[in-house]
């Protein structure tokens, strides 16, 4: 590309802005408005009227050597650019499409792509006989094409690539006749389209011309659909388009079709390209074919909105079936039988056009396909193990615990796992933590539920509950209280007291509880070292438990904003959670915990092991432990 303090300083930025033939060839400088555009390459005639080509530009006003890859549309002036143009007008700086940098009308412009002879010649040779047979007996309906759109046929891909090679000018004309003067029909080939640059008037040559940014060949569509992907990112996908296609007809426009290679994929989706956008109820002149087309659109028709949807039916067929839904397929097309996919595409797709979604509600239905794809199925393992102990001085176990499970809807289940360990003698201490674990199993489930802050402060509740039910009916005993919450994945836990919450993940193990104990208070404040709590005297006295007092203070409940910032973490798949009493800790450290249950076969001989070791340790107290595990599986 040309300097451009030599493209200011001379004639050249003049004659290409007024000069009466354009020529728009690989190489070729010229200016749109105030950027100057050097052609890479011929992109080809992707609609029926329109030239596309990928271009290098820079504006006047920017550094030297900036430039930047555009795409430069060229077509008539009556054709699909202006109708882009009413239509960018209609929607504004939307942001799902591309911004147009410049556009000017040229009075004469001679498209010549260098390389349509050489495809000409390969295809001729490839295609030979059952072109010319075609050409032969359609010649009227390729004429009626280059200047409009393509007719449906079983042969509609010949007439494209046939329309696309033609597309040639008088500086051409000749060396493609002289090239096939041997073949038998070159005679056919010559009389049918030498003549066409006589089709040279100046209505026929005038050019409305577009130019915006090109995008990332590696963020396009097009690209995107030649890998797998999930059925989630299938369906956003389709939601993005089907949205767009909403918006727009909300403003009486159809977007009948797709050029996945002008679509680049984002947060949202950024169409550069709106050529195959239509008015509501605008009537066709001649036919319409193309991968997203509707097949009634194959011969002249009214654009209706069941013709945007059938387009975005088209791009999840493709989706889910790795291959566009060819023009033979459309009568008779064959869906994969995945729930919910399968009569989305068998309505979407319908040859009959009133048997269709609307795209408002076909959007919803998107929507909500999508997220029971998004939905993980969570199945939960549980084993549990509870012993009285050795001590000659506790002949009551005065721990309690219990799971509770619940399905809420189709796709949300909930999980609660609950011990306590019960405190005060004549056996209050197995009155009290009965209480706290009958509370939390027997309360019903709210119906909202869905927010965690709720899932919360319901937790909450009824530990005050439980709390309230202990102090009215124990004296001088009481009980702690440990509980995890989990609704699908996300974990929520409360706590009072010194038994504790462990997370195993991936063999390494987190305690989720802090210990409401006196020993604690000291290792916190520095007064003892962890390893001198271990022995102290004073490891069994709580300073937090349930029934010592008539009301809970704001904050007694302990919930994971004590460890980490957010109310619930992700659970992952193989997760397990531990709860346990004292008697199980004090005797097992965190590291033996998590040994036992990496190397170990099932979940229930783990929790047996466990106890097992705490017997052989002497069990100077009740231990109970109490184990779930997660298998996490995401739908595809």
């Amino acid at each position: 590309m040309q300097d451009l303090e030599e493209v200011k300083n001379s004639e050249f930025r003049i004659q290409n802005l007024d000069r009466t033939d354009l020529s728009i060839k690989e190489k070729e400088c010229f200016c749109i408005g105030e950027f100057q555009v050097e052609v890479v390459a011929y992109l080809g005639l992707l609609t029926a009227d329109v030239h596309y080509f990928k271009v290098k530009f820079q504006s006047f006003d920017s550094e030297p050597n900036i430039e930047q890859l555009g795409l430069l549309r060229a077509g008539s002036v009556g054709g699909s650019l202006n109708r882009e143009l009413k239509l960018r007008e209609t929607l504004g700086e939307y942001g799902m499409v591309a911004k147009l940098l410049a556009h000017t009308t040229v009075e004469s412009v001679l498209i010549n792509p260098p390389s349509a002879l050489s495809e000409l010649e390969n295809y001729q040779e490839e295609q030979k006989q059952e072109a010319t047979e075609f050409i032969i007996s359609d010649r009227e309906v390729i004429g009626a094409t280059r200047l409009n759109s393509v007719d449906i046929d079983t042969n509609a891909e010949i007439i494209e690539k046939t329309v696309q090679n033609y597309q040639i000018t008088p500086d051409n004309s000749d060396k493609i006749c002289e090239n096939n003067t041997t073949d038998e029909h070159s005679e056919y080939l010559e009389e049918e389209y030498y003549p066409e640059k006589e089709i040279s008037s100046d209505e026929s040559r005038q050019k409305l011309l577009l130019l915006s940014d090109f995008p990332a060949e590696n963020t396009t569509l097009a690209t995107w659909l030649e890998k797998k992907h999930s059925s989630e990112e299938y369906l956003s996908i389709a939601i993005q388009v089907c949205q767009f296609s909403s918006y727009l007809y909300q403003r009486q426009w159809c977007f009948i079709d797709l050029l996945p290679q002008l679509i680049e994929i984002g947060k949202p989706l950024k169409f550069f390209d709106l050529t195959t956008a239509y008015l509501v109820d605008e009537s066709l002149s001649s036919g319409l074919v193309g991968d997203y087309c509707a097949p009634e659109l194959s011969a002249a028709h009214h654009i209706q909105e069941s013709m945007a949807s059938y387009a975005v039916g088209a791009l999840l067929y493709q989706c889910f079936n790795q291959q566009p839904l060819l023009s033979n397929q459309k009568l008779d097309i064959k869906i994969e039988p995945i729930p919910r996919i399968y009569q989305l595409l068998k309505i979407s797709l319908s040859p009959i056009p009133e048997e269709r979604f609307p795209l408002s509600q076909l959007l919803g239905l998107l929507v909500e396909t999508r997220n029971l794809f998004r939905v993980k199925k969570i199945q939960w393992q549980v084993a549990s193990n509870s012993t009285l102990g050795l001590s000659t001085n506790r002949l009551t176990n005065e721990d309690n615990y219990g799971v509770r499970q619940q399905q809420l809807s189709d796709s949300k289940n909930l999980i609660m796992g609950i011990v306590a360990d019960g405190m005060g003698g004549m056996a209050q201490g197995e009155v009290a933590s009965k209480i706290a674990v009958k509370t939390l199993l027997e309360e019903p489930i709210p119906q909202e539920f869905q927010e965690e802050e709720l899932r919360a402060n319901w937790l909450i509740e009824l530990f005050q509950k439980a709390n309230e039910s202990i102090a009215n009916t124990v004296k001088d005993g009481g009980t702690t209280l440990s509980t995890v919450l989990a609704m699908c994945d996300r974990l929520m836990v409360a706590h009072v007291g010194d038994s504790r919450i462990y997370l195993i993940r991936k063999g390494e193990i987190a305690q989720l509880s802090e210990d409401h104990s006196l020993v604690a208070m000291m290792v916190a404040s520095g007064q003892i070292t962890q390893e001198e709590s271990l022995e102290h005297p004073d490891r069994n006295v709580l300073t937090k438990s349930l029934g010592s007092k008539r009301t809970l203070s704001d904050g007694y409940v302990q919930d994971l904003r004590r460890i980490k910032q957010e109310l619930a973490l992700t659970l992952e798949d193989g997760d397990i959670l531990l709860l346990c009493s004292d008697g199980v800790w004090d005797l097992v450290s965190n590291n033996e915990l998590a040994q036992i249950f990496a190397n170990t076969s099932s979940l229930q001989s783990a929790v047996d092991a466990t106890i097992n070791q705490v017997l052989h340790e002497g069990a100077s107290d009740n231990a109970t432990l109490l184990a779930l595990q997660c298998s996490i599986e995401t739908a595809n």
